[in-house]
């Protein structure tokens, strides 16, 4: 299962770019938010691959039809 996540990077102009990336299982949240930031990281790098940023901004996580961080969206 995938949720779409969003970021933005305010050094090279990508602006609430989507991201596909695993959703959250039974890991603990801070787990899963590592493994969503070397997505994020990779899809930047494939994108921009000059800027080389110390942080991403504007991170979006639906959280709409679910019951946590992360999670998939529930039926």
């Amino acid at each position: 299962m995938t949720i779409t996540v969003k970021y933005s990077c305010k050094l090279c102009g990508l602006d609430k770019v989507d991201v596909v990336v695993p959703a959250r299982g039974t890991e603990d949240v801070l787990t899963w938010m590592d493994t969503m930031g070397r997505f994020l990281g990779e899809d930047h790098h494939r994108r921009s691959p000059y800027c080389t940023p110390t942080k991403l901004q504007d991170v979006m996580i639906p959280m709409t039809g679910t019951d946590r961080v992360g999670g998939p969206t529930k039926n």
